[in-house]
């Protein structure tokens, strides 16, 4: 998605764009009757892009202080009319039905280790770094509408197979839809159809 004469503004206790987030955006295919989730929205930045092209966009982040970063950038593009924003620990405050065509999720997806920071619940996704994404899929195979598309980033420093192989588990065709190397790891991109019926 082009991501041109956006303006955003910053909390300092929001996740900032980053070089997975750019990656994600890249990767993400969105129409104009696309339904659209983001799930771990940050600062709103995906949100902001995809209310440009989608036909309505769901942002969601387990901060509250990401959800007021969200709203205000996406009212500061003039979207907000087109978009939805809540607070919610994953999918979890959304009922099971199908709904959307894509999905995006942006998770915290490095391992645990003993250096703790305050941005630890943005970059940490348990024990081996998988566990948010794993639970994420749980809940996501339920909310996507057949052939919807789901995207989610992954990391060389955790199991991408493992993940790879729970998509599946789930029902979805997968695929790489984009990669980057930074410094000392690999970050994915992993696009999951899901199967209709």
């Amino acid at each position: 998605m082009q991501h041109d004469e956006i303006e955003l503004h910053f909390c300092p206790d929001v996740y900032p764009p980053a070089e997975d987030t750019y990656l994600l955006l890249e990767a993400i295919d969105i129409t104009s009757e696309d339904v659209f989730l983001e799930v771990g929205s940050g600062s709103g930045l995906i949100s902001v892009i995809a209310a440009r092209h989608a036909k309505l966009v769901v942002a969601s982040d387990i901060s509250l202080y990401a959800i007021r970063n969200t709203k205000q950038n996406l009212e500061l593009n003039k979207v907000r009319h087109k978009s939805d924003v809540i607070q919610m620990d994953l999918l979890a405050g959304l009922s099971s039905k199908p709904r959307f065509s894509v999905i995006a999720f942006n998770p915290p997806y490095l391992p645990s280790d003993n250096h703790i920071t305050e941005m630890d619940h943005a970059l940490v996704g348990g024990p081996l770094g998988i566990e948010v994404t794993e639970r994420f899929l749980e809940q996501a195979v339920f909310l996507l509408k057949p052939n919807g598309r789901l995207y989610v980033v992954v990391s060389s420093q955790s199991d991408i197979g493992r993940i790879r192989k729970a998509m599946r588990k789930c029902g979805f065709r997968v695929r790489t839809a984009a990669s980057t190397r930074i410094f000392f790891e690999v970050l994915e991109v992993l696009e999951g159809i899901s199967v209709e019926g």
